[in-house]
């Protein structure tokens, strides 16, 4: 398991500073207390590092065009944001919802992506089996 809660990269739709339990972390240098740089937690080596950077970048621009407010900083007095999906599918069926990401995939990128996507997750719902079978619980 790579995302959830102890795994450094979040399990809600947070930000915070200085806290490695939120998906998206800003940095703060120690003696001037201004940030130095953001980490976003939640790509990994199965994502098109182009597609991941053009999400959050048109994301953050629509945010700014729109006039939206940040959410406020997680913490401890502020309940967690909505939680982050738990599989690909999960991912997937989001994503298929937002109709703003899919604007900037564009129709034909966005319906290969999750056709290549939702045989992605078949296929690895299959192996589970066929390993389970063959080695039982070892």
């Amino acid at each position: 398991r790579r995302v959830g809660a102890g795994c450094w990269t979040g399990s809600s739709i947070d930000w915070s500073t200085e806290d490695k339990e939120v998906p998206l972390r800003v940095c703060v240098d120690l003696k001037t207390r201004k940030a130095t740089n953001v980490e976003y937690k939640l790509a990994d080596s199965t994502a098109n590092i182009y597609l991941v950077l053009a999400m959050i970048l048109s994301a953050g621009m629509e945010g700014l065009k729109c006039g939206k407010e940040l959410r406020p900083m997680a913490s401890a007095d502020i309940a967690a944001g909505a939680p982050l999906p738990q599989s690909l599918n999960e991912s997937l069926d989001c994503l298929k919802l937002d109709t703003f990401l899919l604007s900037v995939l564009g129709p034909e990128l966005s319906t290969a992506y999750i056709a290549v996507r939702e045989f992605e997750a078949r296929s690895e719902s299959s192996l589970a089996e066929e390993v389970h079978k063959a080695f039982g619980n070892r």
